[in-house]
Parts: C-alpha cells; sequence; structure tokens
C-alpha cells in the first residue's frame, strides 16, 4: 500500500503529459476550423446579401422608369434594337415622359481599380456628365461593380401606336478594389424585360 500511494504523488508521468498535450491541441485547432469555417461562410452570405441588394435596387429604379415612360431611344446604337456600341464606354438610352424632361439612362464601364462601372441616370433634355448621378454606390471598395450592362429596345408587333419592349441586363459584384479572399466575391446577374406603358 504504501508504493501504490507513493507513485500518485509524484504527478503525472511524461507520456500521460503529451497525451493530455495532444488531446487538448486537436480539440482546440477543430474549434478553430470550425470557427474559421462560420466566419467564412458569414462574409460570404453578407456579400452576396449586400450585392443582390444594390442590384435589385438598380432594377427596381430602371423598372419604375421604364414603365412610366412613352417611348425609348437608344443613343448611341450600333443597330436598330441593341442599344450598345462596341466602341464606346456606356450604354445609353433616352426614356420620352408626358409631363417632364426625357431621363438619360447610362451604363459607364469599370476602370481597373479607381472606378466601379455603375448605372447612371439624369433628367435633363441634352444632360452635361456633371447632371448623371449613380444609382448605386460608387465606392471601389465597399461599394458594387456593374458589369456586362445592356439595354435592348424591341418594337412590339402592334403597330406604331403599341409601346416598345425594353430588356435590361447587368451583373453586380462587389467594388472593384474590394480584397480578393474568395470569401468576399460575389456576382449576382439581373435581366428584365419591362413594357412601356406609352401613355
Amino acid at each position: 500500500m504504501a508504493r501504490f500511494s507513493m507513485i500518485f504523488q509524484r504527478g503525472f508521468t511524461l507520456l500521460e503529459f503529451l497525451v493530455v498535450i495532444g488531446l487538448l491541441s486537436i480539440t482546440i485547432g477543430s474549434i478553430l476550423l470550425f470557427l474559421t469555417a462560420v466566419l467564412k461562410g458569414t462574409n460570404q452570405a453578407n456579400i452576396t446579401s449586400e450585392v443582390k441588394q444594390n442590384g435589385q435596387v438598380v432594377l427596381d429604379t430602371l423598372e419604375s422608369q421604364i414603365r412610366n415612360a412613352t417611348d425609348a431611344v437608344c443613343l448611341n446604337q450600333s443597330n436598330n434594337n441593341l442599344c450598345s456600341d462596341p466602341t464606346a464606354s456606356t450604354t445609353h438610352i433616352k426614356l420620352l415622359r408626358t409631363n417632364s424632361n426625357p431621363l438619360h439612362v447610362r451604363c459607364v464601364a469599370s476602370v481597373s481599380t479607381t472606378q466601379n462601372g455603375k448605372v447612371e441616370i439624369a433628367a435633363a433634355d441634352n444632360p452635361a456628365d456633371a447632371d448623371y448621378r449613380s444609382i448605386t454606390s460608387t465606392d471601389i471598395v465597399s461599394g458594387v461593380d456593374i458589369t456586362n450592362c445592356a439595354f435592348t429596345i424591341t418594337p412590339t408587333s402592334g403597330g406604331v401606336s403599341a409601346p416598345p419592349i425594353v430588356a435590361v441586363n447587368f451583373a453586380v459584384s462587389q467594388g472593384v478594389d474590394a480584397t480578393s479572399r474568395s470569401d468576399f466575391l460575389a456576382n449576382v446577374s439581373f435581366q428584365t424585360t419591362i413594357s412601356l406603358r406609352g401613355y
């Protein structure tokens, strides 16, 4: 009996100590991996939500303005219907309205890491660049970048008096100078077809 109680008084052996340290390391490592995965998932969800929200604001604004217009005209057209010019940095339509100035809507391409792509609007007959305001946040880090923006105007088959149909396509991603980590990347495409009321 004296020998048995003497072993317990001396403490743990080196092997027991190493086993405990190993188990603690594995447990702490597993917890850190789990927390990192949760944080990455949260980052991805937040970025995707912000990108979708900004894209929906653009879509809702354009839909409201286009639907209430009496006519739509391409201003830098390469053919009769498609409002995109491959040599231009913007796509541009003019929405004619009954009781106010025409509304100009244009897409402006991004410039490397110095300017986000954006959709701008201006209410004037011949607006200057300073008259345009962006529909989205233009901050190159926390804002969004609008790409692949295009308008297509299709005349309806109902004759001259029938209003045209405008198709809107664009993609939204995080700002051009935002972090490039995979959990901070999001790209959402939007497209819709809107029939003008024409009155």
